[in-house]
């Protein structure tokens, strides 16, 4: 975990200098989420993205005819919002903290901004999504066979 200026990290952004932790420190903000609470909806604008510290937070999708549907469980060290990073820029999942949670906020627009003054800061911030990314993608993908292998084993 990386602590700088009270804000801390509870991921490791490989690569960066102290000094550029203290200046992604600088556009993050500590939040709190009480349990209940939706952080974001299934198709509003996407502008934001947090570093989970504690807590749960449910990823949910509306299925025709089932109603919300839980697609995964986020917590400490997990990324919650990445619809932000391609167009239309709308969340593609609905949000809600299962506990009580705090994470670290940080605002899409402040970190292009940051992103394009500092390279190496966008693109430690872009590894690190992507390592998140990738691992919920075999995450998923272990589920899918688990559910496979339970249909055509019965």
């Amino acid at each position: 975990m990386n602590d700088f200026g009270g804000t801390a990290f509870p991921v490791n952004f490989e690569g960066l200098t102290d000094r550029q932790l203290h200046r992604l420190a600088g556009i993050s903000r500590g939040v709190q989420f009480a349990a209940g609470e939706e952080i974001f909806r299934e198709g509003d604008p996407a502008g934001k993205c947090w570093f989970i510290r504690s807590g749960r937070v449910i990823l949910t999708a509306t299925v025709p005819g089932r109603g919300e549907v839980t697609v995964e469980t986020l917590s400490h060290g997990d990324v919650l919002g990445v619809s932000w990073l391609r167009a239309p820029r709308l969340w593609e999942w609905s949000a809600s903290a299962v506990a009580a949670t705090t994470a670290v906020e940080l605002d899409v627009a402040t970190l292009e901004s940051l992103a394009q003054d500092e390279p190496a800061i966008g693109r430690g911030v872009y590894l690190t999504l992507s390592r998140s990314l990738l691992h919920r993608l075999q995450a998923t993908r272990a589920r899918l066979l688990n559910v496979y292998v339970q249909e055509h084993v019965q």
